[in-house]
């Protein structure tokens, strides 16, 4: 009886431990910005007025390195925007939701933000590591722009 038990609970056992250790493996934590790391918007300025449905949202990075997603280099991340929209709770990822939450994968430090209706908008810039969580300390900038 004990050898039955043995063929069948060795499996468990086994598994169970494989699990503990992928389990307690913290993939949630992003790779550390500099200290002092930032980012802040070139294009527009703070404040503007948009003409047209579109504009052009540009920025510029310091002591951070803007790489393509996937990177998990320590000092390094890729930029999302959050139009109109607030940012995501400590400790989750940044969605990707079309026209709201907008991921630029491939390094970019520009992006063309199209359909703009008329009235205020607010885009908040947000560096992420290379699996889609906020850097920590968090690099972020806002921009405030009317289309009239």
């Amino acid at each position: 009886m004990i050898s039955s038990l043995d063929t069948y609970l060795r499996p468990l056992v086994v598994g169970f431990f494989v699990l503990t250790l992928v389990s307690c493996t913290d993939t949630s934590e992003s790779e550390p910005a500099e200290p002092g790391a930032s980012i802040n918007f070139v294009h527009p300025e703070d404040g503007s007025t948009i003409e047209g449905n579109s504009v052009v949202l540009r920025l510029a990075a310091s002591g951070i390195e803007i790489v393509p997603a996937g990177t998990m280099e320590p000092g390094t991340g890729h930029h999302h925007f959050a139009v109109d929209a607030d940012l995501p709770p400590a400790g989750a990822p940044i969605p990707t939701v079309e026209g709201t939450y907008i991921h630029l994968g491939q390094a970019q430090i520009e992006y063309e933000l199209t359909g703009l209706s008329s009235g205020a908008h607010v885009v908040i810039a947000v560096v992420g590591d290379g699996a889609h969580m906020p850097v920590d300390p968090w690099v972020v900038d806002t921009v405030r722009f009317v289309v009239p």
